[in-house]
């Protein structure tokens, strides 16, 4: 026996399956719009976003360290090609800044591993990478970050809008750590540049 159907019954049907359809385009909707906002936000205000313990799985390319050229450069190797690598958002004293470019360096030096992990951000008009560089401990540690919190570079605010570098500096200042321990162009190396030029 056929099951009897009423005349409204097909339209009851059509409506639901039409409000199903509509709760799930809304669902699909929201959560691309939520991933939109979310890669907006950590593109616009960068890791400050991100708490320092979690991890997005950075990425990058592992490589050797050939060389620390200054407080806020190295030479890597990476897959076989040598690399020049200025580290992003920080400016560290010049080497004629004596003894603030010593220090930075020999801090670098000190801090960095043999082996690395560099995330590419940019390329500098000398055609050097800019980039982050990450220790390959379990807990990675981000150089440019360590030197700014040792009070070895400066965050370079021109280039930089990450927070988790302010937030760094603020807390070296406070602490008088490094550059920060005496007043001086070496807390400014972009105005040492400048009037050198």
């Amino acid at each position: 026996m056929a099951a009897a159907t009423s005349p409204g019954s097909g339209l009851s049907l059509r409506r639901t399956l039409g409000l199903r359809n509509l709760f799930r385009s809304s669902i699909g909707s929201g959560a691309i719009t939520l991933i939109l906002l979310t890669a907006w936000g950590i593109d616009r205000w960068g890791g400050g976003l991100i708490p320092a313990g979690w991890s997005l799985g950075a990425g990058g390319r592992s490589c050797r360290l050939e060389k620390v050229l200054d407080g806020d450069s190295l030479r890597l190797v990476c897959q076989g090609k040598p690399v020049e690598v200025r580290l992003y958002c920080i400016d560290a004293p010049e080497k004629n800044q004596r003894p603030w470019g010593d220090r930075s360096r020999a801090h670098l030096r000190d801090m960095a591993p043999r082996e690395l992990r560099l995330v590419t951000i940019d390329r500098d008009r000398y055609g050097r990478t800019v980039g982050e560089v990450y220790t390959l401990d379990p807990e990675p540690r981000l150089l440019n970050l360590e030197q700014v919190r040792a009070g070895q570079a400066a965050v370079y605010e021109r280039y930089c809008d990450d927070s988790r570098y302010s937030r760094a500096q603020r807390e070296a200042r406070g602490a008088k750590r490094g550059i920060w321990s005496r007043r001086g162009e070496h807390q400014t190396p972009w105005t040492f540049r400048q009037r050198r030029s």
